[in-house]
């Protein structure tokens, strides 16, 4: 049978071998048995591998290679061997389920998809065989995928960035920390390590461990923190690298001193110091950190007086105790401060701080008079003097001030007086200097007398420029050619003149006279002039000279006639001149020799004439004498033509004329305009200067201009024309001398003058120029003391002080002070003194008092002394014990007659006899007396009687020996005992709380407390042990406030009051008192100093936030809540919050209505009463451009004159109510801007032509004047121009010339000729006005002024000869103006019987003619009076042909075109007899042609705008070129300027170039000139001219730097936000445009906390400020124009105080304190001080200690003051052991902040021991009788603590029944 399963795939044939054995027997035999075991379909397939291994790269797809072999799977069964299936049954990770693919049939597994083999390094892959037939028959394997690495990943760094701190100067090779990197490729990070930058401290190893190179770069101060980039790259291709920062911080070491801010400390103190006053405070930096930085500051030198003393912490230096200074003393002090770090090893450095000590300032000159000199014309300032003085100089400063000259002389604040101008020594050469030295109260004076010494600056002036002489060349030697002088206003050899000659040759000289002499005889042959140089040179040095040229003409042969000297002489004579005497000399020459230069005179003519001669000549001198009296009355002058002939031959002859001028005779003397003068004058009238003004009169011709004054008088000068005048060496002095009267002629000429007189009143009025003199210096007197406040001022003494001036200057004021201000005295104005107060000996016993005497003058004048009183002693003072009450204990028991018991004593505070006391007791005492002298009280028994405890009562009084007598009484109290007092002490409650309200009068009861002693003899002392500077205690235990409390100070004590009983040794007991102070509403709100009050808003916004403006108030609760309200909102204009104070603007603003706002903004708090404050803000309304300009009229009309040259014909200014540049007006024209313009910035309209009315009468334009920029805002005016017709042209008349012949035998009113003019479109006659302008002096003849009719005035004479007659009409018209017109009549007058003919003209000359004028036109009609008709012929002179005349009428015309350069031209016409050939006359024509001046010069353009930049030199501007049709001189142009500024333009007449001829400054002066060119032709016989306007417009260039408007502290918060406005900075810059753009950046002191807006200029915050880190910011803003050059800057300097909030917490020292302290100590013993400090300031950092409270301990222990962390007992503790308080310490910031720290207390148990029994109660019977010794109890302690007790029966056992062993 078969044992178990048979297994075909293990064994699949058996071969057995059985055997058979006998069951009872040994034998047996075997067989064998083949059992072949048949396959059964049992098993499942199997794979060949369990495990397979397949390898590919990643990111690769495709079959994957399968190790070791391919996968096979085949049937378990064998014998059946069934075929498999390949599937794939899982993928782990199982995200990669579908990255294979396996082939069912071949087992060939795939990748699909790719696989990252950093996420994915292997895989496994299950995989099944599955039997065909049957798929739960299945075998299972795994393939083993493993990933093959690509480099495709970068290196990882392992951090992003490195942060690590290291210590600054950390050593070279030092590890500062090691970069990993690692990547996902296989085999991790290869690749290498880069550092960047390369030259940093640092270096990087390929190990990626970073180390310090260079340790110097090192520098926290210079560098805080480094920052570094490492790279790491990949070591195969594609060698990729990644990047990461590494950030090193610098941990501080101590390698930085301490440094002192600022470079000086010094400070002044003064005279007013009082100790402990702050002098200044030292502040070091240190840039280290932390401890490092924490600086302490040690006085090291310097104090060693003791006089200054140093806080450690905070640097700040006071007053330790008052130094002793004198008037004028000056104390210097040099403290040297250490400044030591925190660090282990400590750095530091000094610095020394200069401490002035100033005494009482009484500065005063040294000299009180100098005497200087200073040479004239040196360039001021020049240094005159130096005054010396004392003073505290520059510690109180003084002021020196130049009182009089000030003009001329300055002082400066060293004492040196310069020139503030040249002194002229010709002017004035001795100045009186007055100077004053003050310190604002003290006042001293000196004198500086200057005297100026002259130097060379001026040269020689001769009288004459230069001259030329005519000599004869006969002259001889010797001969004076002429005389010179020259004049040198210099002094001594400044001013000496001396003479030399250049060009004489040796033949002319000069004398030191100035005389020219003939050296040698001339010879004019040889030289016929000379050129003379005369040289003035005066003796100073340098040298200097002037030169005077002369020309000297020599005389020759008769080729000239004579010469007068002068072509007309003037002479006066007067009119009584004596006949015959010579008058003058007239004086020809001839520059011929011999006697061709022989003159002879004889007078040619006299005007006016008379019928015998007034005048001779002699015939060969010349002298022209009287041969007529003259008379002034009847003629004042004659015209004598004299006539001079030489002797040659032919002989020639020269006139010249006299006038001779008749003089009125000095017949009349001089007249005052009054009879006597009164005049006043101050007396301080300077030197020289004039004092009155009068008028002299002379009836005579020539005045009193000849004439001057005499006087009696060496004080006074009178000088010509009236002036009279204090002289310059003359001083006047009222109260020397207060009147003159001087009498004072006038003499009409130098000789024999007619003189008059006038007395003259000279009145000297007073100047206070004298201070008041005491009669005494200093004044003393006595007063008792007393009580003079009622009834009648005591009298004290009087005082007189006098002054020498007059009137008010000599008024004395007096004034009485006392520098302390204790001045119970006045003094009336006559000098007495009393007193009107309390005076006090005991309070002060002597008054010194400053007298001051100011007279009423101005300037006022005061001198002072000092008073001295003293008071005397009254008894006014009782006796004062120096206890109220008196205690002492007695014991009965030991009580002895005679032992003292105590002493009282009482004090006097009077003097003498006043204060010496005796004592006495006021009721008898049988037990008690008293020492009267010493007040010593003494038994007076042994007190027997007395069995009990008992109080006596004794009154003492203390009498003074005073009259009045005055006592005072004492209480002596005594306790009698009789008993013990062991008692002991305790209060009746271990602790009170009282409050009281702040303020309270001193004083004021606060509570009481009460310490039980058990016996009335037992007195209680209760003191304070702390606060006992605010509070006090009475032995009766009263606590009151001795000083009025401030709860904002402090608003809680914790006060100790111990009592003390009077028991030997005396008991003590402790109490706690807490007193809380209520507030007050005391403190009104406050408004920060720091809020900007200056505010600008802009208009026209409709509502702008003007920033939050709060106050605060030290006050609590409702006392402190504040309402804000405006005192004035102006009409709801603006708002505030009444919670917040936030102000806001409810309405548009406009600048023009109301341009600035005083707003007042209260603040009220809400306590009872309230109290309030204010805050004024000045709000600027800035201004917009909202408002047009406006033109006055809408329109305007202006007339202007055709032809008038261009000029300005209106001038229309619009207005604008903005301002600034909103106000700049534009104008512009619209329309007629040919004719018209107007300037641009002015508004000034110009004719650019001169108008034409018959062209155009009127014109009509726009003128619109508007603001540049936008918006665009304008207004618009029309402008009526109305050209005004003028005439023109003058009357035409019908002729060119008039011609007319008359017989001789014509008779009066014969018609001459009608002449016919007319004016425009009249008629002819038409208001024309004839008149006869020229050629009737005869008076032949007459016309009609209104038809123009010439006639005959008079019958013709008989001629033989025709004359002839030229008469000029002039014909003038009506117009505006009338013009005129003439034309030529010629009459000839023809004897009847003439027998030739008679031309009409003696000489022909037509008009002439233009040199356009055609041919055949008519020149002029010849015309002849004969008897036969005559036949006109042209004989001779007209050459080419030009004219044509007719034979028959004369007419006379052209016969071809005129050429100009060929005229004039004189031709003869010759009239025939037309019967008789040979009788003929001919008469001459004179043609002239003229260039016709047809065109008026033309520019190209009327209007030319030029630029012109501004500060240039006379520069070219343009050339201007005009035309001109014309030719010739008519085309010949000229440049001219019409108008204009002449000073500042000019023109070259030639080329027509405009130049400037200066420069100009845009800023200052107008930038836009309108210059009127003319160019004008030289036309012939009108010139025209032709204009052009100009405008030149001067160009701003960038010359101006901006400039800062001034600038005040700002402030701000600290923690402001980013972005808050802190303040405004503004500059201006005077130029325009971009010249003027302000660009504004912060350059320094702002570190990265503040920035500026550099258009608008607002500070700004760019990170939080932080007042901990720094509170004070000094900033440098720099302005600067950079859009043009040159570009200009500016800087300021702005302070930015960073104001504390209270964001700082304080922070204790150390977290935790410990101390060791006893359980049983004294009230008050110190236990701990802990320390805490707070960053912020102020309030915010003062900091207040409060223990916490507990139910424990807290109640042991107080802070002693709450100010300073001392903790105290409050007397001994319960406990021993340790116990723990938290203290707290709280700033007083709002709101405030606190911090907390635990005390540890270790308390030891020193209690006494004292052995405690086990029983407090024993009770024990005991049987009488019984036995001595018997044992009745055992006592026994608790505890014996080693020590020996003994046992004592201390009471109950008096009879001794008991003992204890």
């Amino acid at each position: 049978m078969v044992n178990k399963t048979l297994d075909y795939n293990k064994i699949s044939l058996f071969n057995l071998t059985v055997q058979a054995k006998e069951k009872f027997g040994n034998n047996s035999g075997t067989a064998s048995l083949l059992i072949s075991i048949q396959d059964y379909d049992t098993l499942n397939p199997y794979f060949s591998q369990s495990v397979y291994n397949g390898k590919i790269s990643e990111n690769q797809l495709g079959p994957l290679p399968i190790l070791p072999e391919k996968i096979l799977a085949k049937d378990g069964d064998t014998g059946i061997n069934e075929k498999v299936v390949y599937s794939i049954k899982l993928v782990k990770p199982t995200a990669y389920s579908n990255t294979f693919l396996i082939n069912a049939d071949t087992g060939v597994l795939e990748v699909k998809t790719a696989v990252d083999r950093e996420e994915c390094p292997y895989l496994l892959v299950g995989i099944q065989a599955t039997q065909q037939d049957n798929i739960f028959k299945t075998a299972d394997a795994v393939v083993l995928v493993t990933i093959e690495d690509v480099n495709d990943n970068h290196p990882v760094l392992s951090q992003s960035s490195y942060n690590v701190s290291i210590l600054e100067n950390f050593p070279n090779g030092m590890e500062v920390l090691q970069v990993t990197a690692i990547d996902k490729d296989e085999g991790g990070f290869q690749g290498t390590f880069i550092l960047t930058p390369a030259d940093s401290p640092f270096q990087l190893s390929q190990a990626g461990i970073l180390t310090v190179r260079n340790s110097t770069l090192l520098d926290r101060e210079r560098i805080p923190s480094i920052h570094l980039q490492v790279t790491v790259k990949d070591h195969l291709p594609p060698y990729y690298e990644v990047h990461s920062t590494i950030n090193i911080l610098l941990l501080d070491e101590n390698d930085n001193s301490p440094t002192f801010r600022g470079t000086s400390y010094k400070q002044d103190i003064f005279i007013n110091m009082t100790a402990g006053m702050s002098i200044l405070q030292v502040a070091a930096d240190d840039p280290d950190d932390g401890i490092n930085g924490e600086i302490s500051f040690i006085l090291a030198g310097g104090n060693e007086d003791g006089y200054f003393e140093l806080d450690t912490s905070t640097g700040q230096i006071s007053l330790k105790r008052v130094i002793p200074l004198g008037v004028n003393q000056l104390k210097n002090f040099v403290l040297w401060i250490t400044a030591v770090d925190g660090g282990t090893i400590p750095r530091s450095s000094s610095v020394p701080v200069q401490i002035f000590a100033v005494g009482d300032s009484r500065p005063q000159f040294i000299q009180k008079t100098y005497n200087v000199s200073v040479e004239e014309e040196l360039i001021s300032p020049v240094e005159v003097a130096r005054v010396e003085y004392e003073s505290l100089n520059p510690h109180i400063p003084v002021r020196f001030q130049v009182l009089t000259e000030s003009a001329t002389f300055d002082i400066d604040v060293n004492g040196i007086i310069s020139t503030k101008s040249k002194l002229d020594y010709e002017s004035q050469n001795n100045y009186v200097l007055n100077i004053s030295l003050s310190d604002g109260n003290a006042t001293d004076y000196a004198t500086v007398f200057i005297k100026v010494t002259d130097v060379n600056d001026n040269s020689p002036v001769f009288g004459i420029t230069s001259t030329t002489i005519t000599i004869l060349e006969n002259k001889p030697a010797g001969t004076t050619i002429t005389s010179v002088s020259a004049t040198d206003v210099d002094e001594g050899f400044n001013g000496l003149v001396v003479y030399t000659l250049k060009g004489g040759e040796g033949k002319i000289d000069i004398d030191t006279s100035g005389l020219i002499l003939l050296e040698k005889e001339l010879d004019r042959e040889k030289q016929g002039f000379y050129n003379l140089t005369v040289i003035a040179s005066d003796q100073g040095q340098p040298m200097l000279s002037t030169a005077l040229n002369l020309t000297v003409i020599i005389d020759d042969v008769n080729d000239n006639p004579p010469v007068f000297s002068s072509s007309r002489y003037e002479v006066s004579v007067p009119e009584d001149k004596v006949l015959g005497r010579a008058l003058l000399t007239v004086s020809a020459t001839d520059l011929d020799a011999g006697a061709n230069a022989l003159v002879k005179y004889r007078i040619f003519s006299q005007q006016p004439p008379t019928s015998s001669p007034v005048f001779l000549v002699n015939l060969t001198t010349g002298q022209l004498s009287l041969s007529q009296q003259l008379d002034y009355e009847t003629i004042k002058q004659f015209e004598v033509e004299v006539e001079a002939s030489d002797g040659g031959q032919p002989s020639l002859s020269a006139k010249t004329l006299v006038v001779v001028h008749v003089l009125d005779v000095n017949d009349n003397p001089p007249e005052f305009n009054r009879a006597a003068y009164d005049i006043f004058v101050f007396e301080n009238l300077q030197k020289g200067s004039p004092i009155y003004t009068f008028s002299v009169t002379d009836k005579d011709e020539a005045g009193f201009s000849q004439g001057h004054f005499i006087h009696n008088s060496t004080s006074f000068t009178v000088d010509v024309p009236g002036i009279l005048s204090l002289r310059n060496d003359t001083e006047l002095d009222r109260e020397t001398t207060s009147g003159f009267t001087l009498q004072v002629w006038a003499v009409d000429a130098e000789t024999n003058g007619l003189s008059s007189s006038a007395l003259f009143h000279i009145t000297v009025l007073d100047v206070n120029d004298n201070n008041p003199e005491f009669q005494m210096q200093p004044y003393s007197f006595a007063i008792l003391e007393g009580n003079y406040m009622l009834g009648a001022p005591a009298r004290v003494g009087h005082v007189t002080a006098t002054d020498l001036d007059e009137g008010e200057n000599a008024e004395i004021t007096y004034y009485l002070s006392a520098e302390d201000g204790d001045n119970p005295y006045s003094i009336q104005q006559d000098g007495t003194i009393f007193v009107n107060g309390y005076v006090d000996r005991e309070t002060k016993d002597k008054y010194e008092l400053l007298l001051v005497a100011s007279d009423n003058g101005v300037p006022q004048r005061q001198n002072f002394t000092y008073v001295s009183i003293q008071v005397l002693d009254v008894n006014d003072n009782p006796p004062q014990f120096t206890k109220a009450q008196y205690l002492a204990n007695v014991r009965v028991a030991t009580a002895k007659e005679g032992v003292p018991v105590l002493s009282v004593s009482a004090t006097d505070p009077d003097v003498g006899n006043n204060s010496v006391i005796s004592y006495s007791l006021m009721n008898h005492s049988d037990d008690f007396r008293i020492n009267n002298h010493t007040g010593e009280i003494i038994l007076s028994s042994n007190l027997d009687h007395i069995t009990a405890d008992t109080v006596v009562t004794l009154i003492v009084i203390a009498t003074d020996h005073g009259v009045p007598q005055f006592t005072s009484n004492a209480s002596v109290t005594l306790y009698l005992l009789v008993n013990d007092t062991s008692f002991g002490l305790t209060f009746d409650s271990s602790s009170y709380e009282f409050s009281i309200q702040e303020h309270e009068k001193s004083g004021t009861a606060v509570g009481s407390v009460k310490a039980l002693t058990g016996s009335i003899a037992v007195q209680v002392v209760y003191s304070l042990k702390s606060h006992s500077d605010k509070f006090s205690v009475s032995d009766q235990g009263d606590i009151v406030a001795l000083t009025r409390l401030d709860r904002e100070e402090d608003d809680l004590y914790s006060i100790i009051v111990e009592a003390v009983d009077s028991v030997v040794p005396p008991n003590t007991a402790v109490a706690l008192v807490t007193v809380r102070v209520n507030d007050i509403n005391d403190n009104p709100p406050v408004f920060s100093t720091l809020i900007q009050t200056e505010l600008s808003a802009p208009e026209n916004a409709d509502t702008l936030d003007l920033g939050i403006f709060s106050a605060t108030d030290l006050d609590t609760g409702v006392n402190a809540l504040i309402s804000y309200s405006l005192q004035d909102d102006f009409a709801g204009m603006f708002h505030i919050n009444s919670s917040t104070g936030k102000l806001m603007t409810k309405k548009p603003l406009d600048r023009e209505m109301m341009d600035s706002y005083e707003l007042k903004i209260i603040a009220t708090d809400s306590g009872t009463p309230s109290q309030s404050a204010s805050l004024v803000l000045n709000i600027t309304v800035e201004d917009m451009n909202d408002n047009p300009p406006v033109f006055p009229q809408i329109s305007y009309s202006v007339t202007v004159k055709e032809n008038e040259p261009p000029h300005v014909i209106l001038s229309a200014a619009a207005t604008d109510e903005d301002i600034g540049y909103n106000a700049i007006i534009h104008y512009t024209i619209i329309g007629e801007t040919s004719s018209f313009h107007v300037g641009e910035l002015s508004g000034n309209i110009t004719a650019l032509q001169p108008l034409d009315y018959e062209s155009r009468s009127q014109y009509t334009f726009i003128l619109k004047a508007f603001n540049p920029g936008q918006p665009d805002l304008q207004d618009t005016a029309n402008i009526t121009v109305t050209v005004e017709d003028v005439n023109e042209e003058g009357p035409i008349f019908d002729k060119p010339s008039y011609y007319q012949i008359l017989l001789d035998n014509s008779t009066a009113g014969t018609l001459v000729v009608d002449i016919n003019a007319r004016d425009e479109s009249k008629g002819y006659d038409e208001g024309i006005f004839y008149n006869i302008s020229g050629g009737n002096s005869e008076g032949l003849f007459s016309l009609s002024s209104t038809t123009g009719v010439l006639t005959l005035t008079g019958d013709l004479s008989k001629q033989t000869v025709p004359l002839y007659y030229s008469l000029m009409v002039t014909a003038t018209d009506s117009g505006l103006p009338p013009l005129s017109t003439s034309v030529k009549v010629s009459v000839t007058i023809a004897p009847i019987n003439i027998s030739f003919p008679v031309f009409s003209e003696a000489v022909y000359q037509p008009a002439p003619l233009s040199e356009k004028t055609l041919p055949d036109t008519f020149v002029v009609q010849i015309s002849v009076l004969y008897k036969l008709p005559v036949i006109y012929s042209i004989v001779s002179g007209d050459g080419k042909g030009y004219f044509i005349i007719n034979s028959s009428t004369g007419i006379i015309r052209t016969r071809k075109n005129l050429k100009w350069e060929d005229f004039p031209v004189i031709f003869h016409v010759q009239a025939t007899d037309s019967s008789n050939a040979s009788i003929f006359n001919e008469v001459s024509v004179i043609v002239e042609v003229t260039d016709e001046n047809d065109f008026p010069p033309v520019f190209p353009s009327s209007l030319l705008e030029e630029r012109l930049e501004e500060n240039l030199p006379a520069t070219q501007i343009v050339q201007l070129k005009a035309q001109d049709s014309d030719t010739g001189s008519n085309g010949l142009l000229t440049y001219g300027i019409l108008s204009g500024d002449r000073l500042k333009f000019r023109i070259d007449e030639a080329t027509g170039i405009l130049y400037s001829t200066t420069s100009f400054d845009y800023e200052e002066e107008p930038t836009e000139y309108q210059v009127v060119i003319y160019a004008e032709d030289g036309g012939i016989p009108e010139k025209k001219r032709g204009y052009c306007t100009v405008v030149i417009k001067i160009i701003d260039v960038n010359d101006w730097p901006p400039v800062f408007d001034p600038v005040t502290e700002f402030s701000v918060n600290e923690n402001a936000p980013v972005g808050f406005i802190v303040g405004k900075i503004t500059a201006t810059d005077r130029d325009t445009g971009d010249n003027a753009f302000v660009l504004y950046s912060l350059t320094g002191g702002g570190g990265n906390i503040f920035e500026i807006d550099e258009i608008h200029g607002n500070i700004k915050i760019k990170n939080s400020p932080d007042y901990e880190t720094m509170n004070k910011y000094n900033l440098t803003v720099n302005a600067v124009n950079d859009k043009s050059a040159p570009f200009h800057q500016a800087t300021t300097h702005v302070t930015v105080l960073v104001i504390d909030v209270n964001d700082n917490a304080p922070v204790f020292a150390q977290n935790s304190y410990s101390a060791s302290i006893n359980m049983i100590n004294p009230v008050g013993a110190h236990v701990i001080t802990v320390s805490a400090t707070d960053k912020d300031q102020g309030q915010n950092g003062l900091i207040e200690y409060h223990i916490l409270p507990d139910q424990n301990f807290s109640p042991f222990f107080l802070i002693e003051d709450t100010s300073e962390g001392k903790i105290i007992t409050t007397g001994n503790l319960s406990r021993s052991g340790e116990i723990h308080l938290t203290v707290m310490a709280k700033d007083k910031g709002s709101p405030s902040l606190n911090d907390t720290a635990m005390i540890t207390l270790n308390v030891f148990d020193n209690r006494p021991f004292v052995p405690r029994f086990n029983e407090t109660e024993i009770s024990i019977s005991v049987l009488e009788n019984t036995g001595v010794d018997y044992f009745i109890y055992a006592f026994t302690v608790v505890e014996t603590l080693g020590k020996p007790i003994d046992y004592t029966v201390v009471s109950g056992n008096e009879k001794a029944f008991a003992a204890v062993l």
